[in-house]
């Protein structure tokens, strides 16, 4: 019980310090962490389990969506909503027909964007502790990622990742950049 109290204690302290680029990197990994314990969950006949990891999972896309800053740069926004989107979708079809085939297309997509941030994090000195102890990432696939402000479930006030400035530096990656 201490043990699950200390950890609890280092996650908060460790969001509530975060950069707004490593606060995008957790949660990705943890929708990627959760749509795996679903996974796992339906192998083992565990629908319930499942559906509460997965029930996350879709909690955490859907926190990632509501942060886009739409007025920074509104078609790029569009676009980065619309991966989101997909990834929401394919978590609920994946779901409702306990589809791996689905699950996997969402993780696909979210182990692009977790090798994003972790080159955004890593551009910018962030440490990335949690995505290398995850395993091996994988290579990005050329989807862009912007124009993200800090979270809403963790606080305001911070200004936004994308806001047009012709000072700001630019992340490479795949061929695609994006303003950070």
């Amino acid at each position: 019980m201490q043990n699950l109290a200390a950890r609890q204690n280092y996650l908060q302290a460790e969001v509530q310090t975060a950069t707004p680029q490593k606060l995008q990197l957790m949660l990705i990994e943890a929708a990627i962490k959760n749509v795996h314990r679903a996974k796992k969950a339906w192998e083992a006949e565990r629908f319930e389990v499942g559906f509460d990891s997965l029930s996350l999972a879709q909690d955490i896309v859907a926190e990632i969506l509501s942060s886009v800053d739409k007025e920074g740069n509104p078609d790029l926004a569009g676009k980065i909503a619309s991966i989101y989107v997909f990834i929401f979708r394919c978590l609920a079809e994946g779901g409702m027909t306990h589809d791996p085939q689905k699950l996997d297309d969402a993780l696909r997509i979210l182990h692009s964007e977790r090798e994003t941030w972790r080159l955004v994090c890593e551009k910018f000195g962030i440490s990335t502790d949690s995505a290398v102890k995850s395993g091996v990432i994988p290579k990005p696939s050329g989807i862009s990622t912007a124009t993200f402000g800090k979270p809403s479930g963790f606080g305001s006030g911070v200004k936004p990742i994308g806001v047009s400035d012709s000072s700001k530096d630019t992340a490479t990656s795949s061929g695609v950049s994006w303003d950070v």
